[in-house]
């Protein structure tokens, strides 16, 4: 136990989002239901098999038949991208996020691979991937539920923007120098198949509490029962702060969703689809874009402009989407330095010039 608060209380992040939090709750208006539950139930089922499959070597297995079977740098970034994209579709673009960064340090120590580059592309990837299923992410999934889209309505939204979210992937890898990838010595790596089926096992039930299909709750007590039964010693090791992060984080958006003013200048910006859609990606930058989904959709009716407005707005800031302060926190997580100045320029460059790029292809599907 005093190993974990340890890790806490020396962990920035979770400092910097406390006192903002405090803040809120003293000259804001807070409730209990700002806390969303099943997100932070979600949350921690997530990272507690993330840290099995690290106990267990998976991740490092992964890691180097990734680095077997791609000759070049560029390759392997493709390959990560590609798995977030796809993987976002089906299985939240946080599960992608909490997967996929250990893999890519995994990875780092065999080869010399980008590892803040990659991460922050795997991140705005994960966040375009998934838009595409009405269950990638929250906000498809209230909006789908606030609006009453069926799947063939959603997915006509969804589609044109997803195929040019994914060819801007390739556009973005061919300034990524094709660096070959020297040759290595790979050291063996040994995993339990048993273990690793049961843990396969888990993971689906865990996917299907996260997906809505069974409570989220019993993901979290499979979780639990996983690390029991597979691996005890990762309840010492699971990284909680992520979890107290994200519980300020919905503190602090709750109050900011609460202000008079804002509510008034959305109500003034929501008559068009267009108008909404600017709205919804502005907004998002600032409360982040599950809750500006959440807070513009009782203002208007306008769904496909809202829509693309919460799916480009999550990119720009690192507050624009859950997924992204996800990814700064796993990256000081489990990088040696602890340092997220150098991660914080490069992902804002990236996101900033991507959300004008994208900006002008949901102004271009609005008005055709």
């Amino acid at each position: 136990m005093p190993v974990i608060l340890k890790r806490i209380i020396t962990d920035k992040t979770f400092l910097i989002t406390l006192i903002l939090a405090i803040f809120s709750m003293v000259f804001g208006v807070v409730k209990l239901s700002d806390i969303d539950a099943n997100t932070i139930t979600s949350l921690a089922a997530l990272i507690l098999l993330i840290t099995i499959y690290q106990a267990l070597n998976i991740l490092k297995f992964v890691a180097n038949y990734i680095v077997a079977k791609c000759s070049t740098i560029r390759s392997v970034i493709l390959v990560l991208l590609l798995c977030s994209f796809f993987g976002s579709m089906f299985f939240t673009n946080d599960v992608a996020i909490l997967t996929l960064v250990p893999i890519v340090f995994n990875i780092a120590q065999k080869i010399n691979l980008p590892k803040i580059l990659t991460i922050s592309l795997l991140t705005i990837y994960a966040n375009l991937g998934s838009a595409l299923t009405p269950f990638g992410n929250p906000q498809n999934i209230y909006l789908v539920s606030h609006y009453h889209l069926g799947i063939g309505q959603f997915m006509m939204m969804s589609l044109p923007f997803g195929l040019v979210a994914l060819l801007s992937m390739f556009v973005v890898l061919l300034v990524i120098k094709n660096q070959p990838i020297d040759d290595v010595t790979l050291p063996s790596v040994e995993i339990n198949q048993h273990k690793t089926w049961l843990l396969l096992g888990a993971t689906l039930i865990v996917l299907l509490g996260i997906l809505s299909v069974i409570p989220v709750y019993m993901a979290l007590i499979v979780s639990v029962l996983a690390a029991v039964c597979l691996q005890k010693s990762v309840f010492k090791h699971a990284d909680y702060g992520i979890i107290l992060t994200f519980v300020n984080f919905f503190i602090i958006v709750g109050a900011i969703s609460r202000i008079k003013y804002v509510q008034t200048l959305l109500y003034q910006h929501t008559t068009s689809s267009l108008e909404t859609f600017f709205s919804g990606m502005i907004t998002s930058q600032f409360i982040s874009n599950v809750p500006a989904a959440i807070l513009i959709s009782k203002f208007t009716q306008h769904s496909y402009g809202l829509y693309l407005g919460v799916t480009v707005g999550g990119l720009g800031t690192l507050i624009a989407s859950l997924a992204n302060l996800l990814a700064l926190r796993q990256y000081a997580a489990l990088s040696h330095h602890h340092s997220t100045f150098g991660f914080f320029k490069t992902f804002s460059f990236l996101n900033i010039g991507l959300l004008l790029f994208f900006m002008i292809v949901g102004y271009i599907l609005l008005s055709v």
